[in-house]
């Protein structure tokens, strides 16, 4: 037998009774705004009041109540380690923010290279590097503007892994080009006409940071760069 079947209208008036008081006595003796009790701690007043209103004759059976203390007591402690691995998980998701935000701010004026293809145009240089899966026989670079335009066109050989690629800013016509972001487009094919896959990486001065938002932005003289596609560092000439 349960021991919740057995309360009366009188007994939860009792126990409500009891609760009230002592919510009552804990809110005067404390600055806490809590006005309700936990699940566990009304379980526990609930327990008590019907121990005392028993019938002597016919008591509970205290094997079911000690099941049932137990039981409560797990669920107690679980929803204590809930709310631990709550905090801890806010504690991490902070930390987390701060280590990003630090490791943004060690690139500021530091020349970067990360995945991209566009490359501001400044003093008159835009540096690309291009990886290969393998040796080119045939790599056409084209370079083109912020309007999608080609300016200048050049093909070259490349091989297997990290090729550099330096732009002056002069374009096909003979003109120079103006400062400003250009986007540089790789084709590579081997010594047998097939294709090899490539992939194009920016480089340039880190000058200023955006640490407002969830991800940390890098700023490369109007290139935006996701701080998890930085690939590394180069000395600046």
């Amino acid at each position: 037998m349960s021991f919740l079947s057995g309360l009366t209208t009188s007994t939860l008036s009792a126990a409500s009774s009891t609760s009230s008081t002592t919510a009552s006595s804990t809110t005067s003796s404390t600055d806490t705004d809590s006005s309700t009790s936990s699940t566990y701690d009304t379980y526990m007043t609930l327990l008590l009041t019907q121990l005392q209103n028993q019938n002597p004759t016919d008591p509970e059976d205290t094997s079911e109540i000690t099941t049932q203390l137990a039981t409560f007591e797990q669920l107690n402690l679980a929803e204590q380690n809930n709310s631990l691995l709550t905090d801890l998980s806010s504690s991490l998701q902070s930390l987390q923010g701060v280590v990003e935000n630090s490791a943004a701010q060690s690139y500021l004026g530091t020349d970067i290279v990360a995945l991209g293809d566009s490359a501001p145009l400044e003093d008159g240089e835009a540096e690309w590097y291009f990886v290969l899966d393998d040796d080119a026989a045939s790599v056409n670079l084209s370079v083109s503007d912020e309007d999608g335009n080609v300016v200048y066109q050049t093909t070259t050989t490349g091989d297997e892994g990290s090729n550099n690629f330096v732009w002056d800013g002069t374009q096909s016509d003979g003109s120079v080009a103006t400062s400003g972001v250009y986007t540089l487009s790789v084709t590579a094919t081997d010594s047998d006409g097939n294709a090899v896959d490539s992939q194009t990486l920016m480089t340039g001065v880190v000058s200023a940071l955006d640490l407002t938002g969830d991800d940390a932005v890098l700023y490369v003289n109007g290139v935006d760069v996701d701080l998890d596609d930085v690939q590394g560092t180069q000395t600046v000439s």
